[in-house]
């Protein structure tokens, strides 16, 4: 179970985004203040942060390069200020994602995944069966064919296929993953690419599939879970 702490002065988006993602399977820590996250980042280890900017205690830009001296987890800012200057600040000074108030929980949800794909420290192949995914070259293995992934076809495949059987909605995927582009067409032409590259290697990986009027998810081959 991957663990998320939440920085935020405001108890009803706690109260909020903690139900959801608990929900969702996530072990969630909820604090006000930077100095809490602070203390709680010194006592235990966690897998993303979710931070507000505006916090009562310290400046949440200050407080992320305080946290980047002690760790590298994935950090989303959260926060009601809208300026790209803003969120070219955030990035820079060592945020991984910004996200801008109100917000969809889902949309959340779905960053929260990709970035624990990408923040992962263990960058080695995966294996199974009779199939290899090398995540440096982005290629797909098997003993009788290899294919090439794009990069956003590579990163859509990991979302999918280290959560099976989890669905995810067009939307989600698209503000993903896609975050500057306004063509939600391109979700449908990627997953039908992937369909496509992909069908040589069904039997050891899975395929996938759609969820009536809910969204995709990755099946696996029956006898086989979460890789």
């Amino acid at each position: 179970m991957a663990n998320v702490l939440i920085v935020d002065d405001n108890q009803e988006i706690l109260a909020v985004n903690s139900a959801y993602l608990s929900a969702e399977g996530f072990g969630v820590t909820t604090v006000e203040t930077g100095m809490k996250a602070i203390v709680c980042l010194n006592a235990g280890q966690y897998d993303c942060i979710v931070l507000d900017i505006m916090l009562p205690d310290i400046d949440g830009l200050a407080l992320c390069k305080a946290i980047r001296t002690m760790t590298d987890t994935p950090i989303i800012f959260l926060t009601c200020k809208d300026d790209p200057e803003d969120k070219i600040k955030g990035l820079m000074i060592g945020g991984d994602d910004y996200m801008t108030k109100p917000y969809s929980l889902q949309e959340l949800t779905a960053r929260i995944h990709v970035l624990l794909r990408r923040g992962r420290l263990d960058a080695q192949n995966i294996s199974l069966d009779k199939v290899t995914i090398d995540r440096e070259s982005r290629m797909v293995h098997t003993p009788e064919k290899n294919v090439f992934l794009s990069q956003k076809e590579f990163e859509l495949f990991l979302l999918l296929f280290e959560n099976p059987d989890k669905v995810f909605s067009k939307e989600e995927l698209f503000e993903a993953l896609w975050p500057n582009s306004t063509d939600m067409g391109t979700v449908a032409v990627h997953i039908l690419k992937l369909r496509r590259k992909l069908d040589f290697a069904k039997e050891y990986l899975g395929t996938i599939d759609n969820h009536y009027k809910a969204g995709y998810y990755f099946a696996p081959p029956p006898g086989r879970g979460a890789a």
